[in-house]
């Protein structure tokens, strides 16, 4: 054919011509709008059994532009209500040519979306999804319902770090054992050295889901109370031996027990059972149990080596006196000595105090003026304070004394006889 030579005006070829622009400049268009066709979709699928007049969505003599207000009521026109992001969805992603959309609806999710998890998780795509977004939430309760619940740590974790394939939909079931996962936590626990000491399994037993700081072992063969309760481990477990650790304290403490100086416990021949003496709650404080010599008043007090001198603990005597022979020696109000006082000195006195001595008097003092006497008024000398009566302080006549007392039945000379009938010591009473 000539270059000049023009085409023949065959009504077909035109035909065939504008219906292959319209193709084109209608794929074009649609493609802009967003109910738009997208050519990898397929072929337009026929309206024919579309339940609604054609001027609901095309503008009048135009099947390529769609309304700019296009809006469609799923629900009302054909029974099915659209919720979350299928409302937004572009009609062609349901209905296209695969065939009628009814048949795929009745399939579930699974009649357009692909079951990424390879059937693991099972049908209903909606225990983890929702019509909202593909984002799994809730998933802290769903786990519940699992062998291994989200609390601490866990709950906060990316699903990622345990289940590895997640973003290509495979999730497979795990071991639920933390060694499982926390292999390279292991190898690097080395305070204490958890290899070496063969503590590679059930971390539950000191550890807890918060974290791995804490750390609170069942330490029930030896119960750690008192200082031993912040006491590092290594204090006592020296170089990472915790097997055969000696559980008695003077194995742990015996440098503490021969230092102490106050008092020598060397010298004084103590036993090594510290806790005869000490608690766990610190050294000082040491509570002996005196139970040969019960401690009182101001014995309670008073330091060890004021009773047990130069550290001499055997064979202390538990006579007062032989502690406070000074005191019986120097005391002269009354005088001791002197008088021929016993050496018995819890006679009158007790453990608070030296003064306030209580005597039992033989001779009723708690009568009359006699209450308030001073001892030196009745007694004047130190040799009188044996077999005193009433006679040796009041001046009676004798004859005085038989001629008022001669109607007296057993009239004797004694100081009960006496008070029987004074009790406050007055000759009209």
């Amino acid at each position: 054919m000539a270059p000049t030579e023009r085409l023949p005006r065959n009504p077909l070829l035109l035909a065939l011509a504008s219906l292959m622009l319209f193709a084109c400049v209608g794929g074009q268009l649609f493609q802009s709008e967003p109910q738009g066709w997208w050519a990898e979709r397929g072929p337009v699928v026929p309206h024919e059994t579309f339940p609604a007049s054609c001027d609901l969505c095309h503008e009048p003599g135009d099947w390529v532009t769609l309304k700019p207000d296009f809006e469609f009521d799923h629900e009302k026109e054909t029974g099915v209500a659209l919720e979350g992001a299928h409302e937004g969805a572009q009609c062609l992603r349901c209905h296209n040519d695969r065939g009628p959309v009814a048949d795929f609806a009745a399939l579930g999710c699974a009649g357009c979306h692909e079951d990424v998890h390879e059937g693991l998780q099972g049908k209903r795509c909606d225990t983890c999804h929702d019509q909202q977004k593909w984002r799994v939430t809730g998933m802290i309760a769903e786990h519940a319902r699992t062998r291994f619940p989200l609390v601490g740590a866990h709950a906060a974790t990316a699903c990622r770090r345990c289940h590895e394939g997640i973003e290509a939909g495979i999730l497979a079931p795990l071991d639920v054992e933390c060694i499982s996962c926390h292999q390279a936590d292991l190898a690097r626990a080395a305070s204490p050295n958890h290899v070496a000491n063969g503590w590679t399994e059930s971390c539950d037993r000191c550890h807890i889901p918060t974290g791995w700081n804490g750390a609170a072992f069942n330490h029930n063969t030896f119960p750690l109370t008192g200082q031993h309760r912040v006491t590092n481990c290594a204090e006592c477990h020296v170089n990472n031996v915790y097997a055969g650790t000696p559980r008695d304290c003077v194995e742990c403490h015996r440098q503490e027990y021969l230092g102490t100086t106050d008092p020598n416990h060397i010298a004084s021949g103590f036993p090594e059972d510290c806790a005869q003496c000490h608690t766990t709650s610190g050294w000082d404080g040491a509570f002996f149990n005196h139970s040969t010599y019960p401690l009182t008043g101001r014995h309670a007090t008073a330091d060890c080596a004021q009773c047990h001198a130069n550290n001499v603990y055997s064979g202390t005597p538990r006579d007062c006196v032989e502690c406070h022979r000074q005191e019986y020696l120097s005391t002269n109000d009354p005088p001791h000595v002197s008088s021929g006082f016993p050496e018995t000195c819890q006679q009158c006195h007790n453990t608070s105090s030296w003064g306030d001595a209580n005597f039992d008097h033989t001779f009723p003092i708690n009568s009359g003026d006699h209450r308030n006497f001073d001892c030196m008024e009745c007694h004047q000398t130190p040799s009188n304070y044996l077999n005193v009566s009433c006679i040796h302080c009041h001046d009676h006549r004798q004859s005085r004394m038989d001629d008022k007392h001669s109607d007296v039945n057993n009239y004797t000379w004694s100081s009960p006889a006496c008070i029987s009938c004074h009790p406050d010591g007055r000759a009209d009473d």
